[in-house]
C-alpha cells in the first residue's frame, strides 16, 4: 500500500490484485452433464428432466451474470490502476514542493532577520516571500487536483457497485454469490463432475477489498 506522505491521504483506494482475483473466480467455466438416459421412463426420470431444466435455467442466468461482474471488475481493475498512477504522480509532485516549501521558509526566516540592515537584505527578503508563496500554490493546486481524482474515484467505485448490482438474476451480488454457491453444490452432487468451483465467498472478499 502507498504511504502518501506528499498528500496525506490516499486519492485512489482499492487493491487491483483483489479486483483480479474477483473478476478471475467470476470467470469460472462450468457446464452441465448427466441427462438421463433415453431409455429411463416413468415419474422418476420425469422428476429429474423437470429438476434438469430448472437447473440449467439457473445456472444460465447466473454464469450470465457472473460473466458480467468479471467485465465490470475488468473495467473497474483497469480505472482503478491508472488512478492509483495519478495519485502517485502526484504525491511525488507535492512531496517534493513540500521540500523546496519547507527550505524556502527557512530562506524567508534567514532574509527577514537580515532585511532590517540593507536595501538589498530587504529586496533578497522579497524575493524568498515571493518564491514562498509560489511554492504554496503550487502546492495547493496538487492537493486539489488530488481531491479531485478522489472525487471522481469514489463516484466511479459507487457507480461499479450498482452496475454488479444490477446484473441479474438478483438485484444484490451477494444475493447472486449464495445463489451461485447453493446451485454449483447441487450440481456437483447431481449432475457436474471435478473440478468443483471456487469457493465464492473468496469472491465476495475480494470484490470488497478491489472496489475500495
Amino acid at each position: 500500500m502507498t504511504d502518501y506522505r506528499g498528500l496525506g491521504f490516499d486519492p485512489a483506494p482499492g487493491h487491483a490484485g483483489a479486483v483480479a482475483a474477483a473478476s478471475e473466480r467470476f470467470s469460472v467455466a462450468f457446464t452441465v452433464t448427466g441427462a438421463p438416459p433415453e431409455q429411463w421412463a416413468g415419474a422418476a426420470a420425469d422428476g429429474f428432466r423437470t429438476r434438469l431444466e430448472a437447473v440449467v435455467s439457473e445456472l444460465t442466468a447466473v454464469r450470465r451474470a457472473m460473466r458480467a461482474a468479471a467485465e465490470v471488475l475488468d473495467g473497474w481493475a483497469t480505472t482503478l490502476l491508472g488512478n492509483q498512477r495519478r495519485a502517485e504522480e502526484l504525491d511525488r509532485r507535492a512531496l517534493a514542493l513540500r521540500r523546496a516549501l519547507a527550505e524556502a521558509s527557512d530562506e524567508v526566516d534567514r532574509t527577514g532577520a537580515m532585511a532590517a540592515f540593507t536595501a538589498a537584505d530587504g529586496e533578497a527578503h522579497d524575493r524568498a516571500v515571493a518564491r514562498h508563496d509560489a511554492l504554496r500554490r503550487q502546492l495547493d493546486d496538487v492537493l486539489e487536483e488530488a481531491r479531485l481524482l478522489e472525487r471522481d474515484h469514489r463516484a466511479e467505485a459507487r457507480r461499479v457497485a450498482e452496475r454488479l448490482r444490477a446484473e441479474e438474476p438478483s438485484t444484490a451480488i451477494a444475493d447472486t454469490l449464495t445463489g451461485f454457491s447453493s446451485i454449483t453444490a447441487e450440481l456437483a452432487s447431481v449432475l457436474l463432475g471435478p473440478p468443483r468451483p471456487a469457493s465464492t465467498r473468496g469472491a465476495a472478499a475480494a470484490f470488497r477489498a478491489g472496489l475500495g
